[in-house]
């Protein structure tokens, strides 16, 4: 209750846009008979509930959004790590981390023996969505290492992996297992590589410090009591 009352007392109940990536991410966010879903959109019912505050959902395309969040029509892009928006014209402000998020190369299995390292991929066509950034492993990515093909999202890129038209793709793993749950043709994809598994938080605009601070409170007490864990598990689809 005590937590509850140091919420709702910080600042007046507001509404804030919220970045998603139409068509980008399942389970992260998509629409179903038109309406909203995801683990997203559980995450900011279960804060709209702590903070009072509403949350409106923004479906864009990654290069737009992230320019929407520059230019400060965007409020809030979820499931961020800092060091994939480190070049960013508005880097913004950080919630605390509250779950991973974990990128994988994805192939067809025949393709994924004998290799465990990134050197073992270069000469290899590999598509990635364009506007996302992959940390270290971007060292690898170029003339002569691994040769990178941009779309607008994952769905088109693993489309592209079932006719060969690319050799691998760069890919969440949780997304990865969402589509391949509700595909059977992809059931002969795998992980081939784990290109990083690295903490997610909601990043805000500079000026929403108190935003921030709400969030923190709420996000900490939605981790400890198990709340994020179910959200995810949720929608952990097994093939």
């Amino acid at each position: 209750m005590l937590t509850l009352l140091l919420i709702s007392g910080l600042a007046q109940a507001n509404t804030y846009t919220v970045l998603v990536y139409h068509g980008a991410n399942p389970p992260y966010y998509f629409e179903e008979q038109g309406k909203p879903k995801g683990i997203f959109v559980d995450i900011f019912q279960e804060l709209a509930k702590l903070t009072s505050h509403q949350f409106e959902f923004m479906p864009l395309s990654v290069a737009r959004g992230q320019r929407y969040f520059d230019q400060g029509k965007i409020d809030i892009e979820p499931g961020i790590n800092k060091a994939w928006r480190a070049e960013a014209d508005v880097p913004g402000i950080y919630s605390i981390d509250y779950a991973f998020s974990t990128e994988v190369l994805l192939g067809y299995q025949s393709r994924c023996v004998g290799k465990h390292k990134p050197e073992q991929f270069y000469g290899a066509l590999v598509g990635k969505v364009r506007g996302y950034r992959y940390d270290n492993f971007e060292a690898h990515l170029g003339e002569d290492k691994i040769v990178v093909y941009e779309n607008v999202s994952e769905k088109e890129l693993l489309a592209q992996l079932e006719h060969d038209r690319l050799d691998y793709i760069m890919i969440g793993s949780v997304t990865a297992d969402y589509y391949i749950s509700q595909q059977p043709k992809y059931r002969k994809f795998q992980s081939c590589y784990e290109i990083s598994r690295l903490p997610v938080h909601m990043r805000l605009q500079p000026h929403l410090t108190e935003l921030q601070t709400e969030i923190n409170i709420a996000l900490r007490r939605m981790v400890n009591d198990g709340k994020i864990k179910s959200i995810y598990a949720k929608y952990r689809l097994t093939h």
